[in-house]
């Protein structure tokens, strides 16, 4: 058997692919690929995870996914890892700062965090995370190095990806193909539906920050019901879409912290970027 692990971080396109594998789940037990989306709480108690999976026997292929897996502490996770008989691989996505700090917050102000605070304020709270990880017990580390590091730690080895929007569904399935052997079953999955609602793969525009932490903070204060915050916030989102469609280039909540990100970026992760060649410049996104 083997056993895999997808492991985020967050905001790299962990949703969309996870719910690609729910779709095609029954293409995948065909590959003899056993996919389990684990639930947050369940990062408490991953022996028991381990487990409940040895009771059901073991697949030829276990992959287990949630984008925190990253930030388990490295000793849980590898006595957790100890009960399978075999090593670890785990695949985890990387992102340029200048797009994956605006999108962290932007999920923030729409998801149960219910963000109120400034993006301003959000944006130091983050960079004094990235740049003391090993400080940090609790939010995303964006610090590639560490992550790779920490995944190690737990006995993992470790292969990484360079987020691209137009290829990164195609990128993770076909590590997953390589891995399962099962490139010509996994060369057919049934595509994603375009998103609706208030889902996560859904995301507002910067146009419309201020709007959404009113709405939140309204919404804390007990005079927004949370159903209605609901409804408000598929407006704005419907909103956001027209929005993109009709602009050329960055909206200014992107743009105007770009600089700065690149810099962090080539502070923090440059190293990273340039040994693994995943971007010759990863502040570009081009």
């Amino acid at each position: 058997m083997k056993l895999l692990l997808h492991a985020g971080p967050m905001k790299t396109g962990s949703t969309a692919f996870q719910e690609l594998l729910v779709l095609n789940s029954s293409q995948l037990e065909q590959c003899g690929i056993r996919f389990r989306h684990l639930r947050r709480q369940e990062l408490d108690d991953l022996e028991a995870v381990v487990e409940a999976e040895q009771r059901r026997g073991w697949p030829r292929v276990l992959l287990l996914s949630h984008e925190c897996l990253c930030r388990v502490d490295p000793q849980r996770l590898k006595a957790a890892l100890h009960l399978v008989p075999v090593p670890a691989e785990a695949v985890l996505v990387a992102r340029p700062l200048r797009e994956v700090y605006p999108s962290l917050y932007l999920q923030n102000l729409k998801g149960h965090v219910m963000r109120t605070s400034s993006y301003e304020e959000f944006l130091q709270e983050q960079i004094d995370r990235d740049r003391r990880p090993e400080l940090a017990t609790r939010g995303q580390v964006f610090r590639y190095a560490f992550l790779e590091e920490q995944m190690q730690a737990a006995g993992c080895a470790v292969q990484w990806v360079s987020y691209a929007r137009s290829s990164l569904l195609d990128d993770l399935v076909a590590w997953l193909a390589h891995n399962a052997d099962a490139a010509e079953m996994l060369r057919a999955l049934k595509p994603l539906p375009m998103p609706s609602g208030v889902s996560p793969r859904r995301s507002l525009d910067g146009t419309v920050v201020e709007i959404a932490r009113l709405m939140n903070e309204r919404c804390r204060a007990g005079t927004l019901s949370p159903e209605d915050r609901d409804r408000f916030l598929v407006a704005l989102l419907n909103s956001s879409d027209r929005i993109r469609s009709q602009r050329q280039g960055l909206d200014s909540f992107r743009e105007n912290h770009a600089d700065q990100l690149d810099a962090l970026d080539h502070e923090l992760n440059g190293d990273f970027w340039r040994q693994r060649a995943m971007h010759p410049t990863p502040w570009d996104p081009t």
